[in-house]
């Protein structure tokens, strides 16, 4: 389906049918099998062999991520060079790829790298964390996205498939149970219901009872939750040029978090007590998670185009309490619930065919709100002698109307060349309105409301050349323009605008299948420039988000799949990065005072530090091994990832340490295929690492991610 990753994975015959193999590749075992699968993609809203596509591509399927321990987005980085993936206050993911990324949140804040779910941009940061249970595949496109997405994606995108209806009955059900006191269990149900029409159903419902860790204050635990998902898909296809799909879903998540432990000296000069995962605070964490949507996908083929229209609802809903004093005193509670809803249309057209010209067209409009109903904080420390101020509350509603039209074209100049041009014109009108009211010696005081609207518009595009060099090799080259469009801070009062942030990104890469496609080596190297970076800091227990003038990058990316025999597939990934700042002098500065907590700088200079999220060294390596036996097929496989570390703040002083990770599997396949059993491990030597890093006002912080984690998951499939 054209706008997502469909998710075929077909047979590849040999690159180069010949008696031999080249000299110097090794020999080919007699039962091997014909090398590496194919992957289809849409990167370019079409269906290519991810092989033929000048894009940095990392595609999984399920099996892959099965094997990896993927369970949901989070996860994507252990098998994604050049993916580095935090979670902010336990229920906003934010990816980053190439060190373009975000750490903002709150209403009208969207991730520079965008998350698709079956051709639905997905504005909000909440909605960028989901679970991967109903998934056919996953496709993470590195570098600027925005010619042809429906949102501009600065550093790249996350395309999400989820499996589409069968007219043939199939059913898959699990049952999962794992140390934490873990249930989990998981159904995919599908089949026709006329000669025209198909449905699915899928479902997840998971119960973690233990925490991670304990607030020592109260005894409770942190860090367990509870998790319940739905999806169903109607596909109709009247005849075989027309196609409808409506599909609708709905996920909540509720959990004792986010678990925020200090771990330098707190403003009471003391540390935090207990382990690392432990909490010592009188605010138990809170946090709950809702999102719901619906879409409805229209495609009808002409005799030489194809017309595809996408309509879309979404929802979320964000509610958290935490203790912000990070003392077990009754000093400071944040109280923060976040509305968001969107609407989406696009429309599409595309040439079909084998000419030598193939281009796509279309058009795109995205409404969006977010609301903050409200952000609250309360407790004695707002308060002074002079002004006895004991809680604050913001209501701020920011909406967006975009439009835009694009289009791209490829034209063949040769057997073996292509040149790819494409245009995208966007124009973003965002509104905001502010409402601030102070509770003062009791009595409630409303500020003046503040109302701002600003209008960004920009030209992107992408220029690219290919060429095979042989039937195994394929060289590119390209030049992209990324944009961000300017915005408003939600939580400084009064308003504060965002100028827009634009990145050029320059890229070379090579695309290789050898030794009759038993090893796939895939390598791009690119350069960035970019203008206006937005910054995240919380200074003062509010998030400031701001400009500093702009960023250089420069890396490379490597993915390797080697099929060694048919029972044994390794594969590897690394990413070098170099990502600074340009001159930054205006950057926000924190540091530790003697007596616990930290002070602040507003004129700090992070000019030529590494940008914030931003590892200069990740690699994965994994290995799949299967052995075929009578009572059915035993696969073994482990996967290995390494991350060089990384600062949290632009100045570079508070940091996460590189860690190491490894997960495994043992599962075993009846003959027929209908049942499984998988004993699985993830984080297996327990490394600590986190999965969010904080300096603030009243200490550095950390939000610790999972431990070791471990158990059975057993499968009927039909």
């Amino acid at each position: 389906m054209p706008g997502t990753a469909v998710a075929q994975v077909l047979p590849a015959a040999p690159a180069v049918q010949q008696g031999a193999a080249p000299q110097g590749a090794p020999q080919q075992d007699p039962d091997m099998l014909n090398g590496i699968q194919e992957i289809v993609v849409t990167a370019q809203k079409r269906s290519e062999n991810a092989q033929n596509v000048p894009i940095a591509i990392t595609a999984l399927n399920p099996e892959a991520m099965a094997a990896a321990g993927v369970t949901d987005t989070s996860d994507l980085k252990s098998l994604t060079p050049g993916l580095n993936f935090n979670t902010n206050l336990g229920g906003f993911g934010q990816p980053r790829v190439r060190g373009v990324g975000t750490t903002a949140t709150g209403p009208g804040i969207e991730n520079p790298v965008a998350t698709y779910v079956d051709g639905v941009y997905i504005g909000s940061s909440a909605g960028a964390l989901f679970a991967l249970n109903d998934v056919e595949q996953v496709a993470v496109l590195k570098g600027p996205q925005g010619t042809l997405f429906g949102r501009n994606a600065t550093g790249g995108l996350i395309q999400v498939t989820t499996k589409e209806p069968t007219q043939d009955f199939h059913a898959d059900v699990e049952g999962t149970y794992g140390n934490y006191d873990t249930f989990q269990g998981s159904a995919f149900l599908s089949g026709g219901i006329t000669d025209t029409v198909a449905v699915s159903l899928a479902a997840l419902r998971e119960d973690q009872r233990d925490g991670y860790g304990k607030n020592l204050y109260n005894g409770q635990d942190v860090q367990n939750h509870d998790q319940s998902a739905v999806r169903a898909k109607i596909l109709w296809k009247p005849d075989a040029d027309t196609k409808f799909l409506l599909s609708a879903d709905y996920e909540t998540y509720h959990a004792a978090d986010p678990a925020i432990r200090t771990y330098g000296l707190t403003t009471l000069g003391t540390p935090t007590p207990g382990g690392p995962y432990d909490i010592d605070l009188d605010v138990q964490p809170f946090l709950q998670t809702r999102q719901w949507g619906t879409s409805l996908t229209a495609q009808h083929d002409f005799d030489n185009v194809e017309v595809l229209s996408i309509t879309a609802y979404r929802n979320s809903y964000f509610h958290t309490i935490f203790d912000a004093d990070q003392i077990p005193v009754t000093g400071l509670v944040l109280n923060e619930t976040q509305r968001d809803q969107q609407f989406s249309q696009e429309l599409q057209v595309q040439s079909i065919g084998d000419g030598p010209f193939k281009w796509t067209a279309g058009l795109y409009y995205f409404w969006s709100k977010g609301l903050y109903d409200p952000l609250s904080t309360s407790g004695a420390f707002l308060s002074s002698p002079t002004f006895p101020l004991t809680r604050t509350d913001l209501y701020v509603d920011q909406s967006l109307n975009s439009y835009a039209g694009f289009a791209q074209g490829t034209y063949a100049l040769d057997d073996a060349t292509n040149l790819t041009a494409g245009l995208r014109y966007t124009v973003d009108q965002r509104a905001i309105t502010e409402n601030q009211t102070l509770t003062v010696a009791g009595f409630p005081v409303a500020e003046a409301p503040v109302d701002d609207a600003k209008t960004f518009d920009k030209l992107t595009w992408r220029l690219s050349l290919d060429h095979r060099f042989s039937p195994e090799l394929l060289g590119y080259i390209s030049y992209n323009r990324g944009f961000k469009s300017g915005s408003f801070a939600p939580d400084t009062f009064p308003v504060e605008a965002l100028k827009p942030e634009t990145l050029d990104a320059y890229e070379v890469g090579l695309k290789s299948d050898l030794w009759d496609r038993r090893l796939r080596v895939n390598v791009s190297a690119f350069y960035y420039d970019q203008t206006n970076l937005q910054v995240n800091q919380i200074v003062q227990g509010v998030l400031l988000v701001y400009n500093a003038s702009g960023a250089t990058s420069y890396g490379m990316d490597a993915d390797v799949q080697f099929q060694a025999t048919s029972h044994l597939t390794l594969n590897a990934g690394l990413s070098l990065l170099h990502a600074r700042y340009k001159e930054f002098e205006n950057a926000f500065e924190l540091f530790p005072l003697a007596t616990g907590g930290n002070s602040f700088d507003q004129n700090g200079n992070a000019t030529g530090k590494q940008l914030q999220n931003t590892p200069a060294v990740t690699v994965n390596a994994g290995a799949s091994y299967d052995i075929p036996t009578a009572v059915g097929k035993f696969t073994l496989a482990g996967n290995y990832y390494y991350n060089g570390g990384y600062y949290a703040d632009p100045q570079n002083r508070t940091r996460q340490n590189s860690y190491n990770t490894l997960d495994a599997s043992l599962t075993w396949a009846s003959n027929d295929g209908q049942y499984t059993a998988r004993l699985w491990g993830k984080n297996l030597t327990d490394e600590f690492y986190t999965q969010q890093v904080n300096p603030l006002n009243v200490g550095d912080n950390w939000v610790a991610a999972p431990p070791r984690t471990y158990g059975l998951t057993l499968g009927v499939h039909f």
